[in-house]
């Protein structure tokens, strides 16, 4: 049952891991180009945190309510304009339903994992191109591959969101590491870009990021990567810091699988990781101010260019709140901040959005 409650909590940290900040009547000036990292999700998901939440509540302490709130594209248009950010990022959530945890029979899971998907590129796809949709899947579910290859060829679906501590990975599996390898190496052959969340209940240390990076990443070739959180799963430790320079090396040393990979920092510079739900007493001693220092310190090594902003709405706040608190607490200059507004993922780039589209045509055929 502990194993359970760890996955749990691994698994709604994705939607919403803290309560939502205080508002404020400001944005971001300037604001970003693109927030890319969003969540919206149907009545199907809402109903399953539910069931969730039942099965075990202390796992959703703390967590925001609008966690159980359904919402729809139109909606993240409107929290977009209300930040004046031109695109954002659709992260499916459909993933939830291969979480192995909560009993459901495998065609149940594979259909509502699909409708969960339809759900977000439907939503990208009435947006007129400002939203885009990253389709939610478990890469050890024995449909993976399918709907992998189903919406590879559909239009409107700009990617793939891994949530792998909602998926139970661990790099110290050597099984799970072969399979996931696979997984990139498919992804790579469709040509779907991919959104990592890494971090999840299973130790986390910087070996473990090498195996992900030499024997994962390394299957991607040039594909565009975006590791979700900062390199963590939010706030900041010494072990989110650790990953952070073990992908800051593999770029520099031109590891294969990094030449498009960037890490978005949605809930990194805003939040306590001692209030993750589980969490244990903490010995950290440097205060939030000092973590966000070496953090951005990490950033600047590696290259402002491999970052990019992100809001992980609505689990903090909605963007323009969002945003405007980040201008502030991130310890930027106001020429870092600028570049980092104007920082677009490769996949929002009009030249991989051409490539991509001129394949999909050429597969429909």
């Amino acid at each position: 049952m502990r194993r359970v409650a760890a996955l749990l909590a691994a698994a709604v940290l994705a939607l919403g891991a803290a309560p939502v900040l205080a508002q404020e009547a400001a944005r971001a000036d300037p604001a970003p180009r693109a927030d890319h990292h969003m969540h919206i999700q149907s009545k199907l998901i809402t109903d399953q945190l539910r069931a969730m939440q039942a099965a075990e509540p202390d796992i959703f302490d703390g967590i925001a309510a609008d966690l159980f709130a359904e919402r729809t594209g139109a909606d993240a248009l409107r929290e977009l304009d209300r930040a004046g950010i031109d695109k954002g990022v659709l992260l499916s959530t459909g993933y939830m339903f291969g979480f192995s945890a909560v009993p459901m029979e495998p065609a149940v899971r594979a259909e509502r994992m699909r409708a969960e998907n339809r759900f977000n590129v439907d939503a990208a796809l009435a947006s007129k191109g400002r939203l885009f949709a990253f389709v939610g899947i478990n890469p050890f579910a024995p449909n993976a591959l399918d709907e992998l290859d189903y919406w590879s060829r559909q239009p409107g679906a700009s990617g793939v969101k891994l949530h792998l501590g909602n998926s139970g990975f661990d790099t110290a599996n050597a099984e799970q590491v072969e399979a996931l390898g696979h997984f990139f190496a498919a992804a790579n052959k469709a040509r779907m870009p991919l959104v990592v969340h890494l971090r999840g209940a299973a130790p986390f240390y910087a070996a473990g990021v090498n195996i992900f990076i030499d024997r994962v990443v390394a299957q991607a070739g040039d594909l565009p990567i975006q590791i979700a959180h900062g390199g963590g799963y939010a706030g900041i430790d010494q072990p989110t810091l650790d990953a952070l320079a073990v992908y800051g090396d593999a770029i520099a040393r031109k590891a294969p699988g990094t030449a498009r990979l960037v890490l978005d920092i949605s809930a990194v510079m805003q939040f306590d990781p001692a209030k993750l739900p589980g969490a244990g007493k903490s010995t950290e001693t440097r205060t939030h101010d000092e973590m966000r220092a070496a953090y951005v310190a990490g950033m600047r090594k590696t290259g402002l260019d491999r970052f990019v902003l992100a809001s992980d709405w609505p689990a903090l706040a909605s963007p323009a709140e969002y945003f405007a608190r980040e201008q502030t607490v991130l310890p930027v200059t106001p020429a870092e901040w600028t570049q980092l507004c104007g920082n677009l993922a490769p996949y929002l780039r009009p030249e991989w959005i051409r490539t991509r589209e001129a394949r999909r045509r050429t597969l429909s055929r």
